[in-house]
């Protein structure tokens, strides 16, 4: 039986993805790299760094590479923990509060381009079958981790 493959698509996707993403946001010192954290970051004020890895589902030095560009450009800040000096939580400043509407609506304008020309049914369904499909991945990569 011969299956297309799942990950040539999703590879694809993403590859094409990081190129519209870098368009949409360099103007604003924001490069594909940092995206993902910016926008949770604003979802979860005051998250540390450790639970937003974990959160994002990436390793603690690109967390760290992500926070320090962001910081660089103004958009967020950390506070040390003062009962365990190992953990910063992270905030917007208002540099980053300004940009967030911005922000929504490029991120918003590239879920149109990835969905153009699906029914709700199609745009819904797809989600769930991701969505699946990232769990399976998780639980197989922790389980090569508790297998090594």
């Amino acid at each position: 039986m011969n299956q297309e493959s799942f990950g040539r698509y999703i590879s694809s996707i993403y590859r094409h993805l990081l190129i519209l993403i870098s368009h949409e946001l360099r103007e604003y010192g924001i490069g594909s790299g940092q995206y993902i954290f910016f926008g949770e970051i604003a979802r979860n004020e005051g998250i540390s760094q450790k639970d937003l890895s974990k959160l994002i589902q990436i390793d603690k030095a690109t967390t760290v590479k992500a926070i320090k560009k962001l910081e660089e450009e103004g958009y967020i800040y950390r506070v040390q923990d003062s009962a365990d000096k190992r953990y910063n939580f992270l905030f917007l400043t208002e540099k980053g509060k300004d940009f967030l509407p911005v922000f929504k609506e490029r991120m918003s304008n590239i879920t149109t381009i990835l969905s153009k020309g699906m029914t709700e049914e199609q745009r819904s369904n797809t989600i769930e079958t991701l969505a699946f499909m990232l769990k399976n991945t998780i639980d197989a990569v922790d389980e090569l981790k508790s297998n090594a």
